[in-house]
């Protein structure tokens, strides 16, 4: 299982990247969709993100059933976000599975995957117009 949820975090990484977007599940009175962490002690909370809004969709059961599926921007997320859920201790869950399964990832981890993607995909243009 762990593979899949490796495999599900670089999905989310590239396509994140590709589209500069991600999706997230936000409530007027409850805020954004975040569960316990399960696998960190660290953590204070895990929010969840997916990198398709079809995926996010599918979460919208239960206790998320009146939440809406929310696009945010990749520069609001870097700008507004990971920093403080850095500080405050919150991990990011990122296309986690109906079971809400996946991986937790410390923001910063986060955030320098998504760096170094961009990083990789800026290399790849120069040396195709090379």
């Amino acid at each position: 299982m762990k593979e899949q949820y490796l495999k599900n975090a670089e999905l989310f990484v590239e396509q994140v990247a590709e589209e500069a977007e991600l999706f997230g599940l936000f409530d007027e009175n409850q805020g954004w969709a975040n569960c316990h962490a399960h696998d960190n002690k660290d953590a204070t909370a895990v929010y969840l993100f997916w990198s398709d809004a079809k995926l996010a969709e599918k979460l919208k059961t239960e206790e998320w059933s009146n939440y809406k599926v929310e696009a945010i921007a990749l520069d609001v997320f870097f700008d507004s976000w990971l920093d403080g859920m850095q500080k405050q201790q919150v991990f990011a869950g990122v296309n986690w599975d109906e079971d809400l399964c996946g991986l937790e990832i410390e923001a910063m981890v986060l955030k320098n995957a998504l760096v170094e993607k961009f990083q990789d995909e800026a290399k790849v243009t120069v040396e195709a117009d090379a």
